[in-house]
């Protein structure tokens, strides 16, 4: 799929690149990213979303090894892998502690990681560096964008072509056990990896 796309891949990552905000089609919903690093890129996010800036951005990654580099794992490691090799690539967001995480992606430092199960999008997060913040394309409250026509209908500087999976993400914060948000993954099939195994 990444090798149809390849003069839009090159339009997105240059937007990205240069401070602008993409509307992506995900594996779930409509996302819309922002390099992690870039403030007033991100600080755009909350503002076309209306969204508190309390509320944390996710970041999607686009393999293991770039997952790793932004989490504090320590004892959580080999359930946090356990998570990874059951439901990655997919549609959940595992919440740990984050290593350099900015302030205005994550105010606690924390971070919700994912692995979008979608073939373009990881090839984009690789030519990015690994990983760009995101969450989904729609007013705060509001259902997500359901398709491109509604993603050209938001200020951001590029739309990604094609059409989005449909269910947001499951949540998990591994560092309670708890499921934040009951999503693509049912509750009960995530339960069992947020114990000891």
């Amino acid at each position: 799929m990444a090798e149809v796309y390849q003069k839009e891949l090159a339009e997105a990552v240059a937007v990205l690149q240069r401070g602008g905000l993409v509307a992506f089609p995900t594996d779930t919903v409509w996302g819309v990213l922002a390099r992690m690093e870039d403030e007033a890129a991100c600080r755009r996010i909350y503002a076309l979303k209306g969204r508190e800036e309390k509320k944390p951005l996710q970041v999607l990654v686009a393999d293991l090894e770039a997952a790793l580099r932004l989490a504090e794992l320590g004892p959580l490691e080999e359930r946090f892998l356990r998570l990874a090799q059951a439901f990655w690539p997919g549609g959940l967001t595992v919440v740990v502690p984050g290593k350099g995480i900015p302030l205005w992606i994550s105010p606690d430092g924390s971070v919700g990681l994912r692995m979008p199960a979608h073939e373009a999008l990881r090839e984009f997060l690789r030519r990015v560096g690994g990983h760009a913040a995101a969450t989904s394309l729609n007013r705060s409250g509001e259902p997500p964008v359901r398709s491109e026509a509604e993603a050209r209908g938001f200020a951001v500087d590029y739309v990604f072509p094609g059409e989005a999976g449909g269910l947001a993400s499951s949540v998990v914060d591994l560092r309670t056990g708890e499921v934040l948000r009951e999503g693509a993954i049912p509750r009960e099939a995530l339960l069992p990896y947020l114990r000891d195994a």
